[in-house]
């Protein structure tokens, strides 16, 4: 690991449990030298990473400003907000976008609907089960089999307790299927009650951008057209992948755009 990554990995130790950290907690779930840790901290501290509180150490103000910047300037979210507000309206239920990166995978947008009693476990920022939930398979199902094996390999207890097979070759199997028909749908893997329907949003690098999920309560789920579903969630993420490709010519220098 680099002392790059070293540093960056301080930040993934804050959680809604432990949103204030002293360097000596740091150092002992890190296992930093106390010139490390010290090293580190000032340097997130001094890039508005990291803020210095007399309790210890908080996440800092340059987080809430790149999540501004996120949200003005980033091709995939701005293609994918309008559709997933179409595609929430449409089905008057919650719509979700994930996103995948180092190894996990995160809710980048949470469109609600308009069913107030649907209880939704993960919201914007969080991070979602890897194994567990139609976007989560949604997500895996485009990765390479190298990548799927690794996830596999690494993390056979979590999946051994999710709704996956938990044998190899099942467990790919499983993923080629969600892959050819480009949709996943699961039934209360991460809410009792609630019907998952998830797409990948596919694109011409090594991962997947994301999957656009629709939410719905199982007894809404009975009765609506369900291919109706399968081809309005395939098509928003047809759709986002289209915006963010015309989003990112357009935002090219006309130098690039013209060789």
């Amino acid at each position: 690991m680099s002392s790059l990554s070293r540093m960056l990995i301080i930040l993934d130790c804050f959680t809604p449990q432990d949103p204030l950290l002293t360097a000596e907690e740091l150092m002992g779930r890190l296992d930093y030298s106390r010139g490390t840790a010290y090293r580190y901290l000032r340097e997130l501290s001094s890039f508005g990473l990291l803020s210095r509180l007399e309790g210890g150490y908080t996440l800092g103000p340059r987080i809430i400003e790149l999540d501004y910047a996120i949200r003005q300037y980033d091709p995939v979210f701005r293609a994918s907000c309008p559709m997933m507000a179409q595609l929430s309206g449409e089905f008057e239920t919650d719509a979700i976008l994930v996103s995948f990166f180092n190894d996990r995978i995160v809710v980048t947008h949470h469109e609600r609907g308009d069913d107030k009693n649907m209880k939704i476990s993960y919201g914007r920022g969080e991070r979602m089960p890897l194994f567990s939930g139609a976007a989560s398979k949604a997500t895996l199902a485009c990765l390479s089999a190298d990548k799927q094996r690794r996830l596999f390999k690494a993390n056979m207890p979590t999946v051994a307790k999710s709704h996956l097979p938990s044998n190899w070759p099942s467990f790919r199997k499983e993923l080629v299927r969600i892959e050819k028909e480009r949709l996943a749908t699961t039934f209360g893997e991460l809410d009792t009650g609630n019907v998952g329907v998830a797409s990948p949003i596919l694109h011409n690098g090594p991962f997947p951008l994301g999957s656009v999920c629709l939410v719905f309560s199982e007894h809404r789920y009975k009765i609506i057209d369900k291919a109706l579903v399968a081809n309005a969630v395939i098509g928003a993420a047809d759709a986002i992948r289209k915006r963010v490709a015309g989003l990112i010519k357009s935002d090219e220098p006309a130098s690039v755009r013209s060789r």
